[in-house]
């Protein structure tokens, strides 16, 4: 009982602590935005959350995360093994990704201990060291897409699940909810023409992570596995588009951009196996649901839309186009710009 109490007591302290600094108050607004008066009443409850999940679980030495963002995240021990709690104001974001860790079973995901449905908490092993392979991109791109690419395949691995999960079309639906004029037209219309041509044209279909950037695979003993999976039903073109194609360093030197973006597609595609023309229209499809999203959550969305007009250039070898593009919805639209084979 007084290890409990302990526990309790530091992660006031911690918690505190990160009110207080800047991180925190970034965490609590884009909690307020996503989920408005629900989130502020949630962040209220988050102490007794973790009171009443470090009696439930055990816990002690329980420290908040630095980088929080939708998610309360923090790391703990439970009877000496480092694990990690993370509590949602979404139950089911919690849920879905449960039955995603339990089906990918650890191939190429950290693994879920436990669920508390009631709290919106889940209990899961701890990534050590923890490393991000984001760290090694801008040093190593070559082999940080070749360890990103032996996550892709283990999470490919498992047979597809007999139970429902969200298709990647739902996602796709958000094209159809732009209305906003910082988007442009063209833009949207390619990618309902892309969405609508990827649906009907899909590969084997399979568990996919769902959101699968770099800042999602972590070092764990002797390999590089993924955390926060969203578990939607999708194929591989699909899971690898979440791949970071250009750090914020890159964007400094705009020049340099199209030509790492299409050298990076190139290897991606060559080292999974997979076409790389569908690889380049999920990472533009995926830049436009993106930016929706920000939309929807009053969050900023020009990251995505950035790299969306990007590589909206690269689909049409063009700097500039207007609504008159022609489009074809029956097949790909042709791709004229050279990807070369080297990587940068």
């Amino acid at each position: 009982m007084k290890l409990v109490e302990n526990a309790k007591k530091c992660f006031r302290e911690s918690y505190m602590k990160m009110k207080n600094n800047m991180p925190m108050n970034v965490f609590e607004k884009t909690v307020v935005n996503v989920w408005g008066k629900n989130g502020q009443a949630w962040l209220k409850k988050i102490p007794w959350v973790i009171n009443q999940l470090s009696d439930l679980w055990s816990l002690s030495d329980i420290t908040p995360v630095d980088n929080l963002s939708f998610n309360f995240v923090a790391k703990a021990k439970q009877n000496k093994n480092p694990v990690v709690i993370k509590v949602s104001c979404d139950k089911k974001l919690i849920e879905e990704e449960y039955r995603a860790l339990k089906h990918f079973d650890g191939h190429g995901s950290i693994n879920a201990i436990d669920i508390h449905k009631d709290l919106n908490a889940l209990l899961l092993e701890q990534a050590i060291p923890g490393n991000l392979l984001k760290n090694h991109y801008s040093s190593d791109i070559q082999n940080t897409i070749e360890s990103y690419v032996k996550v892709v395949n283990a999470l490919g691995s498992q047979s597809k699940p007999a139970h429902h999960y969200t298709h990647v079309k739902k996602w796709c639906e958000a094209i159809d909810r732009i209305n906003d004029k910082r988007v442009p037209k063209h833009l949207i219309n390619k990618a309902l023409t892309l969405s609508e041509f990827l649906l009907k044209t899909a590969d084997k279909e399979y568990l996919c992570h769902g959101d699968l950037h770099l800042d999602n695979i972590l070092f764990h003993k002797d390999k590089w596995l993924s955390i926060d999976p969203k578990g939607i039903i999708g194929e591989m073109s699909f899971e690898a588009a979440a791949f970071d194609l250009i750090s914020q360093e890159e964007w400094f030197n705009l020049k340099t951009v199209p030509d790492k973006i299409t050298t990076r597609i190139h290897y991606l595609a060559q080292t999974l196996g997979i076409d790389k023309s569908r690889l380049l229209f999920w990472f533009f499809v995926r830049a436009i649901i993106s930016t929706q999203w920000f939309i929807e959550d009053n969050s900023n969305p020009e990251e995505a839309l950035k790299l969306a007009t990007m590589l909206y250039s690269l689909l049409t070898n063009k700097k500039n186009d207007s609504d008159k593009e022609k489009t074809v919805a029956k097949q790909p639209p042709d791709i004229t710009i050279d990807l070369a084979k080297k990587t940068h």
